[in-house]
């Protein structure tokens, strides 16, 4: 019996029958995996992050090394996955590439357990790519405690910046705004401690990047607009849990996605915080959800315990489970859609037109996936 099929709330009836995602690639990291973000930019959409996360054992002196990470590179083509670099760093929380090259460039953002920021440049020479560190940010905190910073999200993600800002959220329950100037980063606010234990996640409304949100383990939803200060505009309490992931829509004027620790999946017309459009279930607690890159109908979620789902957003009133990938055997908490058209991925074997990666925490396994999806 699978992980989801062993989960309550959860009744054989409600099991998609419909799962056609076939595994081209699986892959042990170093670590245990815990994000993976695929390239948006042309000529490298076959190129992609992995983050990685270790614990290590001892004594408590040991201070922010006792959380190890890397970050993995990895290429594919056709016949195989490759790992380009692997980079040592504190433990990785989050990742995201910036979807407009800044200064000609293509770079990433990278959060870990050491209060920090670091922000990449991919590089190619001679047929292979590299990720070269281009600077970083240390937060500041006044207590012992370990800062981590839990998320990260651009705000050029729809429209171009030279200068694009970038959310933080972190352990101890803010949120920061930082601009990239040429290539210093510039920390522009810090909103003051809303939510009560972790910020779990920050993100920009696309359409308009002077406002964002912010999800915590105290189930609140924040709304906020930097027009007028950095008071919140807008509380939610509708999540029954912590609130762990949202990804705004770039197709769909003021559609908002959140996933929670409550096993739901909403949606929202952020102009009207007071109920969702729509959920649906889920076999497990969400960590990501994330609209597809082509028309942001389908919503790719990682639901720890219970798989790995893809879920249609065709009709924001009535959302379902469309096709779901069990191969992770603990906690999938990595899942992103590679940008690479249907005609790109023609080269690769099995049926589909889409390719997703995935990746889970304990057992330390990152697949690469390929499906079919209608309407995108």
């Amino acid at each position: 019996m699978s992980n989801y099929e062993k989960l309550r709330n959860f009744s054989d009836d409600d099991i998609p029958r419909n799962v056609s995602i076939k595994t081209l690639f699986k892959q042990k990291t170093d670590f245990n995996a815990d994000s993976v973000e695929w390239c948006p930019h042309e000529n490298y959409r076959n190129i992609f992050v992995c983050g990685n996360y270790h614990l290590t054992e001892g004594s408590e002196e040991c201070g922010n090394e006792k959380r190890t990470g890397r970050i993995l590179l990895f290429s594919v083509n056709q016949e195989e996955l490759t790992l380009e670099k692997s980079i040592k760093t504190a433990a990785v929380l989050d990742q995201k590439w910036c979807h407009h090259k800044v200064n000609e460039a293509i770079i990433l953002g990278v959060v870990n357990s050491n209060s920090e920021l670091e922000i990449y440049k991919l590089t190619s020479r001679n047929n292979s790519v590299d990720l070269e560190k281009v600077n970083s940010f240390l937060f500041s905190h006044e207590d012992e405690e370990e800062l981590l910073i839990l998320s990260l999200d651009w705000s050029n993600t729809k429209y171009n910046s030279h200068e694009p800002e970038i959310v933080c959220s972190d352990s101890i329950g803010r949120v920061h705004i930082l601009k990239l100037s040429g290539d210093e980063l510039v920390l522009k606010s810090s909103v003051v401690k809303f939510h009560e234990f972790e910020t779990w996640i920050a993100g920009f409304y696309y359409w308009d990047s002077n406002i964002f949100f912010s999800g915590g383990d105290d189930c609140i939803l924040y709304k906020y607009d930097q027009r007028v200060g950095s008071e919140p505009v807008s509380r939610n309490r509708s999540h029954e849990a912590g609130v762990t992931s949202l990804h705004s829509n770039c197709s769909k004027e003021y559609i908002l996605a959140t996933g929670s620790y409550d096993e739901n999946v909403r949606i929202w017309d952020i102009r009207n915080f007071n109920s969702p459009l729509s959920n649906v279930k889920t076999p497990g607690p969400l960590w990501r959800v994330k609209w597809d890159p082509f028309s942001q109908n389908h919503l790719l979620v990682a639901s720890m315990l219970g798989g790995v789902h893809i879920i249609s957003g065709v009709d924001l009133l009535k959302p379902n489970i469309i096709d779901s990938y069990y191969e992770h055997e603990n906690i999938a908490y990595g899942v992103d859609w590679s940008f690479m058209s249907k005609e790109e991925l023609a080269v690769y074997s099995g049926e589909g037109n889409v390719m997703i990666a995935s990746c889970s925490f304990y057992d330390s396994l990152l697949c690469v996936s390929k499906l079919q999806c209608d309407n995108i």
